[in-house]
């Protein structure tokens, strides 16, 4: 058995105002708190964070590099629509890459079993409670906890990417639970799994907890009279 490696690809960099703002923002993303379609104005982003509009500019360009964002003219960026196609490649990138990052990470993620019960018990409440961002948070580093040991950062770093694309649709999910944990909780299974010492039986809980989240977006999309998940205001 290797030794899980830790990402050292990047090197040491100075931390700077866009950085700063692109972290920021990122969070905003991956907690739902823009939706998809919806307009990001570089002016507003620079006057909410009190700077500049460079360092703004720069932050945003950053998350439209990343796949992120996308550029609606020079001066607006938005957040993609997901529509069926979209969320179809989607899930099936999440279910080959997280997949195998949930099996590479098996190993060595007994001792953590406590902990991912812990963070899981935090997605429960943050469910009972319709409290988007704290459910978003929660989820996110339940997953990532898992994948991080993997020690794949190749994959892990596409991992994030696809969290970026898919997370500002989750509300609908959060939304579609209505205040309760799913009939079916995969996390559950997953960390069952993990304690039993079944690594198939684990990675297939992990998809299974995937494709729950993936198909609720991609039913909401088919639903929906544009096609997709999409909202037209601006930030």
């Amino acid at each position: 058995m290797t030794t899980p490696r830790s990402d050292t690809r990047q090197g040491f960099r100075p931390q700077t105002a866009a950085d700063s703002i692109g972290a920021r923002l990122r969070e905003r993303l991956l907690e739902g708190g823009f939706l998809p379609g919806e307009s990001i104005s570089i002016r507003r982003v620079s006057e909410a964070e009190g700077i500049s509009v460079i360092p703004a500019r720069d932050a945003l360009r950053g998350l439209v590099a990343e796949g992120a964002l996308q550029f609606r003219d020079a001066r607006t960026i938005f957040v993609p629509p997901l529509d069926a196609a979209t969320l179809g490649e989607i899930r099936h990138a999440r279910l080959a890459i997280e997949g195998e990052l949930a099996h590479r990470a098996f190993p060595w993620l007994a001792p953590q079993a406590a902990r991912l019960a812990a963070i899981d018990a935090e997605v429960t409440t943050a469910l009972r409670a319709r409290d988007v961002p704290a459910y978003m948070r929660s989820n996110h580093a339940l997953h990532f906890a898992i994948y991080e040991p993997a020690g794949a950062p190749v994959l892990l770093a596409l991992a994030e990417l696809l969290w970026l694309r898919f997370a500002p649709g989750m509300r609908i999910v959060c939304d579609a639970f209505d205040g309760q944990p799913p009939r079916a909780d995969h996390h559950v299974g997953a960390i069952e799994a993990l304690r039993a010492g079944d690594r198939d039986g684990f990675r297939r809980a992990i998809e299974a907890d995937i494709a729950q989240g993936m198909d609720m977006l991609l039913d909401h999309a088919t639903r929906t009279p544009d096609g997709g998940v999409a909202n037209e205001g601006e930030t």
